[in-house]
């Protein structure tokens, strides 16, 4: 398992332990970052 899904499931279990604010920003930051990544990889690296 990669890096970032071991940080994204460890954020969802704090997450659903009632991490607060902090906890949903950094959902909301590591969910772009996978989706820029995924755009940059489909666009052939852009």
């Amino acid at each position: 398992m990669s890096t970032r899904a071991q940080d994204l499931l460890e954020l969802l279990r704090l997450d659903q332990g009632g991490g607060g604010a902090l906890v949903q920003h950094l959902l909301r930051e590591l969910a772009m970052n996978i989706i820029a990544l995924g755009v940059a990889d489909a666009r052939g690296g852009c």
